[in-house]
C-alpha cells in the first residue's frame, strides 16, 4: 500500500483543486480603459498684418573717397584733426600750403583788372567824344557813321577785356584760398597721406588724406525675390536697425532709400540701400560706425485675413491638426504665406473660430477624440452600494 500513497495524494489534491474551481464564482473580464488625451488649442480669427521683413547688413558711409589738394605747393602746416582718426567739421582747416606764389598771382591780377577798368573808362569817354564831334560836324548829306568812326569795336574790346581781367582776378583769389585744405563735409579721417614740408601737387592723383563722411550712412540689406513682393521701396518703407554694443540691445531708424536694381549672381537675392538716421534717438546712445553688423526689421505691406499659427503647430511643412466640434483630430493642409521666427502667417485653409491643436502628440490621426484644456473634466461615477 506503499508505494501507492503518493500516487493516493496526487489525485486527492488534483480532485479537490478542480472542485474549488468548480465552486469558484466566475468574474467577466475587464475591458481596456480607453484614455482621451488632454491637448491645448486656440481659436483662429483672421488678423491685419503688417509684414515684417527681416535682413541684416554692414553699416557703411554714403559718402567716402580721398581728399586731394585744389593748388600745388609745399605744406606749412597742419590742423589739429589732421590724422587718422581725426574727427573733423565741414570748413575746418587741414593743411595750409605756402601761399607766396598765389599772392603774387593775385596782386598782378589785381592790377590787371584795374587796367582793365581804367581802358575800359578811357575808351568810354573817347567814344562819347566821337559821338559829339560827328554830330558837331554832320551835315544834310553826310552819311550815318561808321562803328569804327564812333570807337565801337574799341569800346567792346575794353569791355571784353574788363570781363576776362574780372575772372582772372577771381581765379587769382580762388586758389589763394585754397592754398587752405579745407574739410568737404562733416567726417573721420581714414588716412593720413602727407606731412608738413612736402610738396603736393593739384589733381587727382596724389591725395593727400582719405575720409568718410558721418553725415550720412547707410547699409545695403539683402531681401528675397518673394519678400521683395511685400515691399513698396518707392514708398521708402520704415527700417528699425538693431545692435548689441556693451551688452546692451539698441536701435536706430533708418529708410529705404532705394533697390539697387540688381539682383546678386550668387545668391539670387535682392538689395535694399537703407538710410540711417543718426540725429535721432538717447544722448548716450553709442555712435553708429561704418563696419557695424545690424539686423533690421523693414516694414512691408499691410495684408488683411491671415492668420498666426505656432511654429510648434504644425505637423509636417504645410499641415496641421484641428480639434472638431466633435472633439477629434481633423487633419488639414494649409498656405503659408510668410514665415516669422515664430509665427507663420497663414493666407489659405483655415476659417474663423476654428480650433487649432498646439499639442503634439506621439501619436496623431483624423478622428482620434481628444480633450481640450480648456473643457471641464468628466466627473467620477458613484461606486455601487455607496449613498449619494
Amino acid at each position: 500500500m506503499r508505494p501507492f500513497l503518493p500516487i493516493l495524494l496526487l489525485i486527492v489534491a488534483a480532485g479537490g483543486f478542480i472542485t474549488l474551481t468548480k465552486w469558484k464564482r466566475e468574474k467577466p473580464p475587464k475591458p481596456p480603459e480607453r484614455i482621451i488625451q488632454t491637448v491645448e488649442t486656440v481659436t483662429l480669427e483672421p488678423e491685419t498684418v503688417r509684414i515684417p521683413i527681416q535682413s541684416q547688413g554692414t553699416v557703411e558711409a554714403a559718402i567716402r573717397g580721398n581728399i586731394n589738394v585744389e593748388v600745388s605747393g609745399r605744406i606749412l602746416s597742419t590742423g589739429p584733426a589732421f590724422k587718422i582718426g581725426g574727427r573733423v567739421r565741414k570748413g575746418d582747416v587741414l593743411l595750409t600750403i605756402d601761399p607766396t606764389a598765389y599772392q603774387v598771382a593775385k596782386a598782378r591780377a589785381d592790377a590787371t583788372l584795374a587796367r582793365a577798368k581804367l581802358a575800359l573808362l578811357e575808351e568810354s569817354t573817347r567814344a562819347e567824344q566821337a559821338l559829339k564831334e560827328w554830330e558837331a560836324a554832320k551835315s544834310e548829306d553826310t552819311p550815318e557813321p561808321s562803328p569804327l568812326v564812333l570807337r565801337k569795336p574799341q569800346l567792346e574790346l575794353a569791355k571784353a577785356e574788363l570781363v576776362a581781367a574780372e575772372e582772372a582776378a577771381g581765379l587769382a583769389a580762388h586758389n589763394l584760398e585754397r592754398t587752405q585744405l579745407r574739410a568737404p563735409y562733416d567726417g573721420v579721417l581714414t588716412d593720413k597721406l602727407a606731412e608738413v614740408g612736402q610738396v603736393v601737387a593739384a589733381g587727382t592723383g596724389v591725395p593727400v588724406a582719405g575720409a568718410y563722411s558721418t553725415e550720412a550712412l547707410e547699409v545695403s540689406l539683402p531681401v528675397s525675390a518673394q519678400e521683395v513682393t511685400f515691399l513698396e521701396p518707392a514708398q521708402k518703407p520704415s527700417v528699425q536697425l538693431s545692435a548689441t554694443i556693451g551688452g546692451r540691445l539698441w536701435t536706430w531708424a533708418a529708410q529705404i532709400e532705394r533697390n539697387t536694381g540688381q539682383i546678386d549672381r550668387g545668391t539670387r537675392l535682392h538689395h535694399l540701400l537703407s538710410q540711417i538716421n543718426t540725429a535721432e534717438g538717447e544722448e548716450s546712445r553709442p555712435e553708429l560706425l561704418p563696419g557695424q553688423f545690424v539686423a533690421a526689421t523693414i516694414e512691408g505691406k499691410t495684408v488683411a485675413g491671415l492668420y498666426r499659427v505656432p511654429r510648434q503647430a504644425f505637423v509636417s511643412k504645410d499641415e496641421v491638426y484641428l480639434v472638431t466640434e466633435e472633439n477629434t483630430l481633423l487633419r488639414r493642409k494649409v498656405h503659408i504665406l510668410y514665415r516669422l521666427p515664430d509665427h507663420f502667417l497663414i493666407d489659405q485653409g483655415l476659417n474663423p473660430g476654428e480650433r487649432l491643436c498646439l499639442t503634439r502628440l506621439q501619436f496623431m490621426n483624423d478622428g482620434l477624440p481628444v480633450r481640450r484644456l480648456a473643457d471641464p473634466q468628466p466627473q467620477a461615477l458613484p461606486t455601487p452600494g455607496t449613498q449619494q
